[in-house]
């Protein structure tokens, strides 16, 4: 079985191939022949081809193809009016895209020396050289004008395929973002007050609960139509969140960014190292410090938590990355055993 046929070059068949065949039975249906068992033979091969070529676009077998190639010999063999090459020109019209380049040239050789075989045949020698070799380029010329269409089309397809792609993963690394810090949070208050039985955690607890409902339909408002995110409102909110460790915040009353894709992108770095503050790094303190300047805005970051002597990224601190680098910014991370975690994050305003 060969590859189906591209949804560009059927509808090209379905409309052009039957035009062909039409057109080139009008000059036998209109001028006949003095011999009817001819005519007869004549008109069960066009019948053959009619069927093989609807076959062949329903099921995509080479069989068909075959049939077809064959039909079109019958026909010349029968009553050669010197159009019916035409007809080779739509089997090599499925050939591309469909067979391999060997095996389609192959083919498109094997049927033009059958043709001019049998124009050989009904006619003579200098008719077959006369009309073959025109119709082997016409059918090298639909062999791989349709392979390109093929082509054509699986690059598109590869190309929506790469957006989807990128598409799940930028929404990947927006839940893991936007829905991981607050419930690192929730957690630490829930089991604070599980410990303490404390009720101003639980009701901190609540606070985060609510925070994360609303960061969901956030998600769901930005995809509609984002608005310009307050940068330093939103770090202070994710400041006052967890319990631990203390958050010390240093930056500018408001800073408003005219891109919301650049403000999520450093919101986001904020609240992964703030979540692998808390979860990993036993930190107590983190200090942030966000500050634009000449034109880049620098997040800066620490903790005083344990470190690690080889950082090994997760996919966190690798959506963090790319999210930055995305935007035409960069991160450095450096930690080191007993010395806690510094991470330098730029991005050009």
């Amino acid at each position: 079985m060969l590859a189906r046929v591209t949804r560009e070059l059927r509808r090209l068949l379905s409309i052009g191939g039957p035009a062909v065949w039409l057109m080139v039975g009008v000059p036998v249906f209109v001028r006949g022949s003095n011999e009817s068992w001819r005519v007869w033979e004549w008109c069960a091969a066009y019948a053959a081809f009619a069927a093989a070529l609807w076959l062949s676009l329903r099921t995509g077998r080479a069989i068909w193809l075959a049939v077809q190639a064959a039909s079109v010999i019958a026909l010349v063999l029968a009553l050669c009016d010197g159009f019916e090459g035409a007809l080779l020109v739509v089997v090599a019209l499925q050939l591309g895209g469909r067979a391999s380049r060997r095996a389609g040239l192959l083919a498109i050789a094997a049927q033009s020396t059958a043709l001019f075989a049998a124009i050989g045949i009904h006619w003579n020698f200098a008719a077959a050289l006369l009309l073959a070799p025109p119709y082997l380029g016409f059918q090298l010329l639909a062999f791989f004008a349709a392979e390109g269409m093929a082509r054509l089309e699986a690059a598109r397809a590869l190309q929506l395929e790469n957006g989807r792609l990128e598409e799940r993963l930028r929404i990947s690394r927006e839940l893991h973002d936007r829905l991981g810090h607050h419930l690192t949070a929730l957690n630490l208050n829930l089991e604070a007050a599980a410990r303490a039985g404390n009720p101003e955690a639980l009701r901190a607890a609540r606070e985060v609960g609510r925070s994360l409902l609303a960061e969901v339909r956030a998600a769901v408002e930005e995809l509609r139509e984002p608005e310009r995110l307050d940068l330093c409102t939103a770090l202070r909110t994710l400041a006052e969140e967890l319990p631990s460790p203390r958050v010390h915040l240093v930056a500018p009353q408001s800073l408003r960014l005219r891109d919301p894709q650049r403000a999520l992108a450093v919101l986001r770095c904020a609240q992964e190292v703030a979540t692998n503050a808390a979860r990993h790094s036993q930190a107590r303190n983190l200090w942030l410090e966000l500050e634009p300047l000449d034109g880049v805005l620098e997040l800066r970051a620490r903790d005083d938590g344990c470190g690690v002597a080889e950082l090994r990224p997760g996919n966190g601190l690798r959506g963090m990355r790319e999210r930055l680098e995305s935007a035409g910014g960069s991160l450095i991370v450096e930690t080191a055993a007993g010395k806690g975690f510094t991470l330098k994050a730029r991005l050009p305003l």
